[in-house]
């Protein structure tokens, strides 16, 4: 093996600890199924708002917070700055509609359509929508720090970019388990493209703008469908 692509070293052992042990813990505490049996049934979108913010929490920022203090890495090292401009503005400018063409191709699928949108009040009653969206985002943001900051960008010196591709795709297409066999699939796609247009940019920012895009349109098409 080329010592020069497998590199052990704490930082990587740290990343490779945490990664089951925080997507165990968000998915036992995390899920809206949970909010609803131990916090609270009342009506409304709070299990999903409960589900978007531990996402930002639990995936995003108590990682970010163990990077910079525990393994002294800067933002710019997991890819949370702005990283190529250029490369950034061209994929976000070809992303987004390109997402926004799969939403409107997704929509139609019966199976999605029995998943979205979460908060399935939202297909008879459409005030908030635009909060909900918003909120949403809170989500995306938790879920690209994790895979494509955290883990792509945390361990792309100890194994390389590609397998680093490789790595983060397992658990994000695993944490899909239990939706839609569609998404299921396309997650492997979706983490193999994302990961490799996050190190192309040098940031998670243009993936975010194309992953939430996707996920608010698909929302936006079944219930305006």
């Amino acid at each position: 093996m080329d010592s020069g692509i497998m590199k052990p070293n704490l930082k990587t052992t740290v990343i490779l600890l945490y990664v089951p042990v925080m997507l165990t813990v968000f998915r036992y505490f995390g899920w809206p199924d949970f909010y609803s049996g131990s916090i609270s049934n009342t009506p409304g979108p709070g299990p999903q708002y409960y589900y978007f913010i531990s996402s930002l929490v639990l995936l995003g920022i108590v990682p970010m917070l163990i990077a910079t203090f525990g393994l002294h890495l800067g933002l710019r090292d997991l890819g949370l700055g702005l990283g190529n401009l250029k490369a950034s503005l061209i994929f976000s400018l070809i992303g987004l509609p390109v997402m926004i063409i799969l939403a409107y191709l997704s929509a139609k699928n019966p199976s999605l359509q029995a998943e979205y949108p979460l908060y399935r009040n939202l297909l008879v009653q459409k005030e908030g929508l635009s909060i909900y969206l918003l909120i949403y985002g809170l989500y995306y943001i938790g879920w690209e720090v994790f895979f494509r900051g955290f883990m792509l960008f945390g361990l792309r010196e100890s194994f390389g970019d590609g397998h680093s591709i490789l790595i983060q795709t397992i658990p994000s297409c695993l944490m899909h388990i239990g939706k839609p066999g569609a998404e299921i699939f396309a997650s492997i796609l979706a983490g193999l493209v994302f990961g490799w247009v996050a190190l192309k940019c040098r940031s998670i920012w243009p993936v975010f703008i194309s992953h939430w895009g996707l996920g608010a349109f698909v929302d936006i098409f079944i219930i305006y469908g």
